[in-house]
């Protein structure tokens, strides 16, 4: 506490007397982001004790002290103050004011419209800031606006556009090498797939972002990442999970003294426990949520659940009077209309006419609410909407490997500049430029031809798969590095069992469509961002970055599976045989189970590795997988 304290007290005694440093100013704020964002509740109260010394500051002084005020006060479910925090800032701004301080307000300005509903408002915010980050080149803020905004357009169904926005953001994180942005991209992606009914993939993205919060030390956005499973689960309907990840969410929210935040906790449970049938204990926890501080489509949604225990009792009165405060809030919030929110009301008041007897008014409100769900569902979760996802995904691992062959060509490019700046001999330069202008314009002629080669170069024409150079390659340029401590990584070794027999019993041309389908449905299998290839007749490796021994186990398992279960048809004039494919996998990692760590040295030992994992699969009868952490015990 004593070293908080100093930070504060010298940083703030450097910004009340110096008038002209105005780049010192921006780096002390810079540095205090990680602060607040580690550490929220702390920051806060340094912020608030040393406000006064403010009033007389200059006006940019003001507005970056504004700036981390409403930063912490987000992070602490400070709503009111954050919305306060925010108008006082936006009175201050000027046209002289810096376009860094103007594109952050703008940003939490549409922020806050969007937790009123108002999202048509707040993507016009969003787009004004982006444009402002644009103009600056403030590439982190533009990016943590832009996947902002593309999460505000999934909460109304619009997933399309939300999922192809989001991925472009979640390529520039990437390139940027920011890991909170990337978690926070990853938490979006996990709440739009809850949205579309994807659970199982909502759950993985919400891992992989706790597993960066973690990481960073972050604990709000720990606390949001869980919060977000549990609700998943409970969508799911697997309630008991998400009563667990509710509780759960209540123990992390400890770092803020802000009782507003049990808010969202007594939600997640009264909702669960409604949607399970415990109806007593629902009703009363809803109570207690609707008396705190909750934004109106939040407690639009508890007065919903809160009907339907009322008529589950018999209370039909009351389950009305309920029904119509949640249809009451969805009518002031006009952009909710047409939703799955909103169409719920009319499929409860059928309910409600039907316990009623009023049989022709039920008939023709359950009527009505089918048709506009069926229409709703047709739009918000068409084929093209499915086919969107897989395509963006792929194009999300590809852009990646892209980016790291073009991230290392720059250095080598920014390399060879420096070492011509560096030559004394006007003619040595003059040559050297010359022959660049000339493999410049080679280049520019060669081009086309170079990108069809290129990609015939790092391809396996018979599976579509990269080949066995490149994915060694990549794989040797994801470990054999001098960085510490090493990356997280798995690889999956497979090998198609009995390979030889099905040749010699149904031919090469069918030997090739087993190899084809294995390698599409290993594709299919793996996450986004993990890369497979074909390094021999029948084998296969994966490359799965960023993933611990359990989830690697459990996505070999998947793979073995999903292969076994396939079903490979021989048709020819005489028969129709069907042929049972099995394959052999094993594993290795740069972290085992239990925490043990292992000293990897090189990819070439983490391949080995996984190849007497794979020779021990089929030494336990093939059709098994094997990891290297478990046959060294």
């Amino acid at each position: 506490m004593f070293k908080v304290t100093l930070f504060f007290t010298l940083f703030f005694s450097i910004l009340s007397f110096s008038s002209n440093s105005a780049d010192l100013l921006i780096n002390k704020f810079s540095s205090m982001v990680e602060k607040i964002n580690s550490e929220p509740w702390d920051s806060y109260q340094k912020l608030i004790e040393l406000e006064p010394d403010f009033t007389s500051a200059s006006n940019e002084q003001q507005l970056w002290f504004l700036l981390r005020k409403s930063q912490a006060e987000n992070l602490l479910y400070f709503y009111d103050d954050f919305t306060s925090t925010v108008q006082r800032a936006l009175l201050l701004i000027t046209p002289d004011s810096p376009i860094e301080l103007i594109a952050h307000f703008k940003f939490y300005q549409g922020v806050i419209f969007q937790r009123k509903s108002q999202y048509k408002r707040a993507i016009a915010l969003f787009k004004e800031a982006m444009e402002a980050a644009k103009q600056e080149n403030l590439n982190h803020l533009y990016v943590e606006v832009k996947q902002e905004m593309a999460y505000t357009k999934s909460l109304y169904e619009n997933y399309a556009i939300s999922l192809s926005d989001l991925q472009e953001t979640y390529i520039e994180a990437f390139a940027l090498q920011d890991d909170l942005l990337v978690g926070v991209i990853n938490e979006n992606y996990g709440a739009i797939y809850g949205f579309m009914h994807e659970y199982e993939k909502s759950i993985e993205y919400y891992q992989k972002a706790i597993t960066i919060y973690q990481r960073l030390g972050y604990r709000a956005h720990i606390a949001e990442a869980i919060y977000g499973i549990a609700s998943t689960y409970r969508y799911w309907k697997k309630y008991d999970l998400a009563i667990e990840h509710f509780k759960r969410y209540q123990d992390v929210i400890n770092y803020t003294p802000n009782n507003d935040i049990t808010f969202f906790a007594f939600y997640g449970l009264g909702m669960t426990l409604a949607e399970k049938g415990d109806c007593n204990e629902a009703i009363n926890i809803i109570n207690q949520a609707l008396e705190l501080n909750g934004d109106p489509d939040y407690n639009a949604e508890l007065y919903k659940r809160k009907a339907q225990c009322l008529l589950a009792k018999n209370q039909v009165a009351d389950a009305q009077a309920s029904l119509n405060l949640a249809s009451d809030i969805f009518n002031s919030l006009p952009e909710l209309a047409g939703t799955r929110w909103q169409l719920e009301v009319i499929k409860i008041a059928a309910d409600i006419a039907y316990n009623q007897g009023d049989v022709d008014k039920a008939y023709q409100l359950s009527t009505s609410y089918y048709q506009q769900y069926s229409k709703l569902i047709k739009t918000s979760y068409s084929e093209r909407l499915a086919n969107l996802r897989v395509s963006l995904e792929l194009e999300q691992k590809n852009i990646e490997i892209a980016f790291l062959q073009q991230r290392s060509q720059v250095q080598k490019l920014e390399m060879e500049k420096e070492r011509q700046l560096n030559k004394n001999q006007q003619y040595l330069i003059f040559f050297v430029v010359l022959i660049v202008i000339v493999g410049l314009i080679v280049g520019l002629i060669q081009r086309k031809n170079n990108k069809k080669v290129y990609a015939l170069s790092i391809t396996d024409p018979l599976s579509n798969l990269y080949n066995r150079r490149y994915i060694f390659d990549f794989l040797t340029s994801r470990l054999d590095t001098n960085t510490n401590p090493r990356p997280q990584l798995s690889i999956v070794l497979l090998d198609i069992d009995n390979f030889k027999e099905i040749n010699d019993k149904y031919g090469h041309p069918f030997g090739d469509y087993v190899i084809k389908k294995v390698a599409e449905i290993g594709q299919g299998t793996l996450r986004s961002e993990d890369i497979m290839g074909r390094v021999g007749g029948e084998e296969f490796l994966c490359v799965l970055s960023r993933i611990d021994a359990v989830q690697t186990l459990r996505i070999a398992k998947r793979l073995l599976k999903n292969i076994e279960q396939f079903n490979f048809d021989k048709v020819n004039e005489d028969d129709h045989n069907e042929v049972n494919v099995t394959v052999s996998i094993g594993i290795a990692h740069t972290e085992y189970l239990n925490d043990e760590k292992f000293d990897l040295v090189d990819s070439a030992t983490l391949y080995n590795q996984a190849d007497q994992a794979l020779y021990h699969a089929k030494y336990l009868g093939k059709n098994t997988v094997a990891e290297y952490s478990q046959i060294i015990k």
